[in-house]
């Protein structure tokens, strides 16, 4: 092979891994703005505790399931995401979707396959070996924002992420957008946990990056234009090597708390602050709960206290507790076992609330189902006043 050759083939390489620079620079845009927090609902002075169970989908057989997410809709009706397939990386996984009407007896819809590697191959123009990690999530309206991750070649560290948006709450979608996170190689960004909205109507999007190194990021994502496109751009977080996968808690329009999944030996659920609306955060400090590299998530409850879902463990996620902390995230005191059972896992805990005050809850169970727990703050109530006495 002649010396010119050599680099019309080298030119021909970095201008294909390049080309991402024009999109990345498209997308800078002005500072993020602030969060807009809205207080939560009250519950009914006289509710009563009640906790309900249900699984959201069949049961896969041999196949697995895997990282599900929850949102409402503006009637009411609550939409899930997860994956599934032969297992985790397969060729044949794909994204799906179900749907529940409001009311506790109804039951969640047949689910819908809505992306796999082919259709999103299609789609984004490229080749798509596989895809994974979806999170769903509600805007204005009928709007729903369905951010996923696809992989071209090997494996979590050379993915990147995809937008799809519906107009008509799920019904339809349209075509699958790749975000250009960064000016070249664009490789090794996944989402993990639910968004913060903005008030600029766009949304905080906690997401991790993890080749050469693991680092909790913050993607900023933003539809309105009149021309259909979407506006994004991301920041990086404090935390980088140890902490990912943030769950972000906002108090107000410019504080904010994260909790980090761990993966240091400390074995710890990770924390920071933001008094800034996520420009800047400080650095993480570790938690007396124990963490075995394994997701958490948090929520606000009306009276302002921090609900936590996470495995109670440095070694395995045998088991998944709820923790609650009244002076955010400082001092937590663990308030219930949603499962236990010796072998087993569960696992990436997804937390909302709905417009009625309730929690709402899924997360992996087995690796089979996609299960999903409805409680309300009388129930979490209740079993604090049991662990006082």
């Amino acid at each position: 092979m002649n010396r010119r050759l050599v680099i019309i083939l080298i030119l021909a390489t970095l201008l294909l891994y390049a080309w991402p620079m024009l999109g990345w620079l498209s997308t800078l845009g002005r500072e993020p703005a602030t969060f807009a927090t809205y207080a939560p609902s009250t519950p009914v002075v006289d509710d009563k505790p009640f906790m309900v169970e249900e699984f959201i989908n069949p049961d896969p057989g041999k196949g697995m399931v895997h990282v599900g997410s929850i949102c409402e809709l503006p009637d009411g009706r609550l939409i899930a995401a997860w994956y599934g397939g032969t297992r985790e990386g397969a060729k044949d996984v794909a994204i799906f979707l179900a749907i529940k009407d409001p009311g506790h007896p109804t039951r969640w819809s047949k689910p819908k396959r809505v992306v796999d590697r082919i259709s999103a191959s299609r789609e984004l123009y490229r080749y798509i070996k596989k895809v994974g990690n979806p999170i769903i999530f509600a805007g204005s309206g009928d709007h729903l924002w369905l951010v996923y991750v696809t992989i071209s070649a090997g494996g979590w560290s050379g993915s990147s992420l995809n937008v799809k948006v519906s107009s008509d709450a799920g019904a339809t979608w349209n075509n699958s957008r790749r975000l250009t996170l960064s000016p070249f190689f664009n490789i090794s960004e996944l989402v993990r946990n639910k968004p913060v909205p903005l008030s600029s109507g766009g949304f905080a999007l906690p997401i991790y990056h993890e080749c050469l190194g693991y680092f909790p990021e913050i993607l900023w994502i933003q539809s309105g234009r009149e021309d259909g496109a979407i506006a994004f751009r991301k920041s990086r977080m404090t935390g980088g090597q140890s902490f990912i996968q943030p769950s972000v808690v906002a108090y107000g329009p410019a504080l904010a708390t994260a909790f980090y999944r761990c993966r240091s030996d400390e074995k710890a659920v990770g924390v920071a602050v933001t008094k800034d609306a996520g420009v800047s955060w400080s650095e993480p400090q570790t938690l007396d709960l124990p963490n075995p590299d394994s997701a958490v998530d948090a929520i606000l409850l009306s009276d302002h206290r921090i609900l936590l879902a996470f495995n109670d463990s440095v070694q395995n996620r045998e088991n998944l507790r709820l923790a609650v902390s009244n002076d955010r995230g400082a001092d937590w005191v663990r308030i219930a076992t949603i499962e236990s059972t010796q072998g087993e896992k569960y696992s990436y805990p997804y937390m909302i609330r709905s417009q009625d005050g309730l929690i709402h809850l899924v997360y992996t169970w087995h690796r089979k189902r996609i299960k999903h727990v409805v409680f309300n703050e009388a129930w979490i109530n209740a079993r604090m006043k049991r662990i006082a006495k």
